[in-house]
């Protein structure tokens, strides 16, 4: 990531309010959405990966269908799930807190922890690693 949004930029765009002593915050899908592509357009996308990745997205990008890779993360990329870049898993951190992918992969039916990540785990909101 280069750029991370100052919170007083986010801030600006939610609703706060106090509810029973506690803070809550509100905003329209729309602002949501927005606030999240600021934060997104921080993030660095290896694009020669994701086209080779992401072949739908490869081939629209050579035949000039899309800008390119990054603006498609930026875009639609990220809410589909896609990954901006290669992103290495820590096999047995993964398994540790995974154990049902660990039992996928005894029975055959999951290649391996990164496989797993790949695939479902990313989209499935599966840590990587711990961090």
């Amino acid at each position: 990531m280069k750029y991370l949004p100052p919170f007083e930029l986010i801030r600006r765009s939610i609703e706060i309010s106090t509810v029973r002593g506690e803070l809550r915050v509100n905003l329209s899908y729309e602002n949501f959405v927005d606030i999240l592509r600021t934060m997104i357009r921080g993030v660095e996308v290896d694009e020669a990966w994701y086209a080779r990745a992401y072949e739908d997205i490869g081939n629209a990008v050579k035949a000039g269908a899309l800008r390119s890779s990054r603006q498609h993360f930026i875009d639609d990329g990220y809410f589909e799930g896609r990954l901006p870049f290669p992103i290495m898993v820590d096999e047995r951190w993964y398994l540790t807190q995974n154990p049902d992918v660990a039992d996928s992969i005894r029975n055959g039916a999951v290649e391996s922890a990164q496989d797993h990540f790949v695939k479902d785990g990313y989209r499935e909101g599966r840590l990587p690693f711990g961090l």
